[in-house]
């Protein structure tokens, strides 16, 4: 049994060929992804070779979004990007608290490493969501 598998049966995902496909596909990105991107990969490509359908891809998505293995972010762009979420979260609100920096020049979406502390809330404070974007230029773009 692969890491990815052990992964997946790990949050109670039963391992297909197309959840271990994307799963993986996440894990090697080092920014995060649009659904559009990953359907060029897995969509768009499956056609032809018959291997998946779009439903297919979007189940596997959302059973990822609810089982917390990735995390939709919404960086300012108005286009949902998606990355794997950190494997020893204990934190609530769908994703483990942690920002996001946004390249101006690139576009590229990246997660940082450093937990936020949920603590920082005032009492009686009821939180909902957490979005959490810097914004400007990355290390690559500014060498450039």
């Amino acid at each position: 049994m692969t890491k990815t598998e052990k992964a997946l049966l790990a949050k109670g995902i039963r391992p297909t060929k197309m959840r271990l496909k994307i799963y993986k596909y996440l894990k090697r990105k080092t920014y995060a992804v649009t659904l559009k991107e990953m359907q060029k990969v897995f969509v768009i490509k499956s056609e032809v070779n018959k291997t998946a359908n779009k439903t297919t891809f979007y189940r596997a998505i959302k059973l990822f979004e609810e089982k917390r293995m990735m995390h939709q972010i919404d960086d300012g762009t108005a286009i949902a990007k998606y990355a794997v979420t950190h494997e020893n979260v204990t934190a609530g609100y769908g994703t483990d608290l942690h920002m996001h920096f946004h390249c101006n020049a690139c576009k590229k979406t990246i997660c940082l490493p450093n937990q936020i502390s949920k603590e920082s809330l005032p009492e009686n404070y009821v939180t909902i969501d957490v979005n959490l974007v810097l914004k400007g230029i990355c290390e690559k773009c500014k060498k450039n």
